[in-house]
Formats: structure tokens, C-alpha cells, sequence
């Protein structure tokens, strides 16, 4: 069928070329017109995110079409013609499989992120409302979206947090029963920090409480989440409502030691606290965790917990692979049936050709008959013509799916009945219709 595709992603490509390369989806339905006028491609769909920009092709040419594509996608960009060679192509089953594994997030910088399968959705839609898409990249498409939702329902590939961000959300929900009234004190402004507690507010947590040496730093990201700002001299008296203490600051000693916890946990009664330093150096004093329910994590606990999930991951990625193995077979099965799907039209028109010239003959011969005779003459011819269709069609499929010998076939039905196209003849879809 001449299937292909055009990829480059951050496997083989700097992010300066790749944001280069990178296709906004208000721009989708623009360039696939601009492509399909540059190119003799039939079918052509876009997909473009952070970390990939791909073109699936159909073309009676794939190279011509490859070499017509890149280049006119490039022109369309304004970018001078070498980028091209940042593209690999792949073609036929090779292409199909890619295309499945990164729609079930085998190609994604981290395996399992679910992002991936909603936007190839959307640059598909888009696509195919552009004119891109038709019989073959949609059902290639549809194949893929299955093979992508079995991947989600019969593994755990994206199970666990594998960045150091939401790591430290997962252990919170471990430490505490819920996350709907804990208030989060932040000691710092760095970008980790920041990605841990917009984490948190999303698992529920309800208030915020940034502390910075630089004031205006601390209310600059207390706005950004709608959270109150501390003057960090005041630290030590708010670590006493805080559950849960996020530190990221440049300082070379500890910021918060043991003695200014054990004299908060006194006033908070001994309710839970976590405590998460990301600072290198560290901020918070190891020792914190030789007091009772306080639970410190710094950066290299996280970052183990991550490795430790990453692996799992991995070892669901092999079963994923099995699911896309078995429904590429399923692929290549449909595909190889398509090349008998002609002579099996064929064979069916002209078979019901000459039962509805039967028939016509016969109730004229017949004279007279009531309605019910005549709906069971209609039946009977009905019924023998379909059931001498049935296992030429059957075993055609078969034999295609079983290698060249199909051909053979096709070739000795196509001989035996004569077989050609009728354009101007529209056969009936059953001979019961004919009046």
C-alpha cells in the first residue's frame, strides 16, 4: 500500500532544529494543503509535539513522494534545504509498528507519559479535516488508537511517577490518608520546587506558603498559585502549620535542623510532617528523621524512587511490545487480503449479475405468482448465490494471507469467470431488491 513516514525527534535531533521543525495545530490544515500541491502524495497526516515531528505518507512513489514532501515542508518553514537530512524514513510494516509505538508511548522520552496518544488524536483530526487523510493512514490510525488503548488497559506502563517532581507527590500520598487540607510551605524559588508544588495543589493540596531571602521572590511565586508569601525570618513559627515542606534554596548550610522541628512537631502534637530537600547543597539536616513523623526525602531518595519506577516500566514496555507484535500481525494480515479485494468485488457482481438475469427470466416464466411464492423464489436464488460466493471469498482471503499462492489464485477465478470491470454496471447488494 506504500505507506511511509518522515521522523525526526530528540533520538537524532537537537531541540534548536527540532523547535525549528515544530507545527502549531493552527497550522496543521495550511501545510497539509501546501504539501499535497507540492507533492504527488495521496495521503499525507501530520503530528508535531515537544519531542517529535513525523509525516505519515501514502504514495504509488514513496521516494518521489519523500523527496517531494521534505522538501516543500522545509520551504513552507523558511529553513534551508540540509535540515532535511535530520529525517529518517522509514517504510511499509517498519513504519506501521513506529507509528504503533508511539501512539502506546514506547518512543516517548519517558516511557508511558499518556500525553502522546490525546495529541496524535488531535493532529490526526486536524489532518484529516485538512484533506490529508484517507482510507489507508485512517485505518492505520484507528489500528494504532486500539493498539494504544490496549497497551493502557492490559499493562501498567504508566504507572508510578518517574520525575523528581511527582515522585515527591507520590510519597505525600503515602505519608498522609489524604491531601485535601495540608498546607505546603515552600523555602526557596527554584524550578523544582516550583514543578513539585504545582503537583501537589493538583493532588488536592489546599494552601500555600512560599519563604524566600529575597521577599519579592517569595510573592512573586506565591501569586503565581494564589498562595501567601513569608518573610523568611519568620520561617521557624509557619513550619509549625506546615505539612508538608518542599526546600530548594543556594545555601551552604542547613536551613531548617533538627532542634527547629522537634520544637514545632511539640505544638503540632506530633501530626505527620514531610519534609523534601531538592537543594544541592542540602537544606533540610538528615537528622530530622530520627524524630518521630517526621519523614525526610532529599534528592537522591527521589531520584531512587524514580530509577526503581523507570525499571518497572520498562519491564511493562516488554509486555506492550507483545500487544503491538500481535496487532501488527493483524495489520499485515489485512493488508495482504487487500490485493484479492478486487477480484473478490468482481466475482460477487458477476455472480449476482447472472442470478438477477436468472431470476428475471424465471418469474417471467412463472406467470402469476402470490406475493409469498414470489418472496421465496427471490430467497432461494438469493441464498444460492451467496452461498456460492461464500467460500471462493473465504479462501481467496486465505490463500492471499498464506503468500504468493494467493496470486495464483486470484489469477485462476479472474480466468475461469471471465472477470473485468463494468463501471457502467451497478449491480444490486442483494438480488432480493430486484423488482
Amino acid at each position: 500500500m506504500n505507506v511511509g513516514l518522515l521522523t525526526t525527534s530528540y533520538k537524532t535531533t537537537d531541540v534548536e532544529i527540532r523547535e525549528k521543525l515544530a507545527i502549531p495545530e493552527t497550522e496543521v490544515k495550511p501545510i497539509i494543503a501546501f504539501l499535497k500541491g507540492r507533492s504527488k502524495v495521496k495521503e499525507i497526516m501530520l503530528l508535531s509535539t515537544c519531542n517529535r515531528v513525523e509525516l505519515y505518507l501514502q504514495s504509488d512513489n514513496l521516494e518521489q513522494a519523500f523527496n517531494e514532501v521534505g522538501k516543500a515542508f522545509l520551504e513552507y518553514l523558511d529553513l534551508p534545504e540540509e535540515i532535511g537530512s535530520t529525517f529518517q524514513r522509514l517504510t511499509g510494516v517498519e513504519a506501521i509498528k513506529h507509528i504503533f509505538r508511539v501512539a502506546s508511548s514506547l518512543e516517548a522520552m519517558v516511557i508511558g507519559e499518556p500525553q502522546i496518544t490525546g495529541q496524535i488524536k488531535n493532529y490526526f483530526h486536524l489532518s484529516v479535516e485538512g484533506g490529508g487523510c484517507g482510507f489507508y493512514i485512517n485505518q492505520i490510525m484507528n489500528r494504532a488508537f486500539i493498539t494504544a488503548k490496549r497497551v493502557k488497559n492490559e499493562t501498567e506502563i504508566a504507572k508510578f511517577a518517574v520525575s523528581i517532581s511527582f515522585a515527591a507527590v507520590e510519597l505525600a500520598k503515602k505519608i498522609f490518608d489524604h491531601l485535601s487540607d495540608k498546607v505546603i510551605l515552600v523555602v526557596g524559588a527554584g524550578e523544582m520546587a516550583e514543578l513539585a508544588v504545582n503537583h501537589l495543589l493538583k493532588a488536592g493540596c489546599s494552601h500555600l506558603l512560599v519563604t524566600n531571602r529575597t521577599f519579592s521572590r517569595a510573592v512573586s511565586l506565591a501569586e503565581k498559585f494564589k498562595g501567601s508569601a513569608v518573610r523568611f525570618e519568620y520561617m521557624a513559627k509557619h513550619l509549625e502549620t506546615a505539612d508538608i515542606i518542599i526546600s530548594s534554596t543556594g545555601a551552604k548550610g542547613f536551613v531548617i535542623e533538627q532542634e527547629m522541628i522537634i520544637k514545632c512537631m511539640k505544638k503540632r502534637k506530633h501530626r505527620p510532617m514531610f519534609l523534601i530537600d531538592i537543594a544541592v547543597p542540602r537544606d533540610i539536616e538528615p537528622k530530622i528523621n530520627d524524630v518521630g513523623n517526621a519523614y525526610v526525602y532529599d534528592i537522591d531518595d527521589l531520584q531512587t524512587v524514580v530509577d526503581t519506577n523507570l525499571k518497572f516500566r520498562e519491564n511493562e514496555a516488554k509486555k506492550a511490545e507483545v500487544i503491538i507484535d500481535r496487532e501488527i500481525e493483524k495489520m499485515e494480515e489485512w493488508l495482504v487480503t487487500l490485493d484479492v479485494v478486487p477480484t473478490i468485488k468482481l466475482f460477487r457482481e458477476k455472480v449476482l449479475e447472472l442470478a438477477n438475469d436468472e431470476l428475471r427470466k424465471g418469474l417471467g416464466q412463472l406467470g402469476e405468482l402470490t406475493s409469498k411464492q414470489e418472496r421465496t423464489v427471490r430467497s432461494l436464488v438469493n441464498s444460492l448465490a451467496y452461498k456460492f460466493l461464500h467460500h471462493p471469498t473465504v479462501m481467496l482471503k486465505q490463500k492471499a494471507k498464506e503468500g504468493t499462492t494467493g496470486l495464483e489464485y486470484v489469477q485462476a477465478i479472474n480466468d475461469l469467470f471471465d472477470l473485468s470491470p463494468s463501471p457502467e454496471k451497478k449491480t444490486p447488494r442483494k438480488v432480493i431488491n430486484i423488482k
